[in-house]
């Protein structure tokens, strides 16, 4: 278990690194991405600059609201 944090935080600390080095590059990128809020097993809000990855985790969260429910029903 003590391994596994290690690695974790040092995967954290990686990708942290990553990013700033990216970012330091200084160049320009289109970037899209969506995102759905949900309140305990249900899908709320959605959000996002792009229609089509907006309206595929909406269709997502629905799938997992209904999986939720069948398997909590079992």
């Amino acid at each position: 278990m003590k391994n596994l944090i290690t690695i974790g935080i040092f995967l954290v600390f990686l990708g942290m690194i990553l990013i700033i080095i990216s970012s330091l590059q200084g160049q320009k990128a289109n970037v899209k991405g969506a995102g759905v809020v949900f309140l305990g097993p249900i899908p709320i809000l959605g959000f996002g600059n792009d229609k089509k990855i907006l309206y595929f985790l909406i269709a997502l969260g629905i799938l997992i609201f209904v999986l939720f429910e069948v398997l909590r029903r079992n």
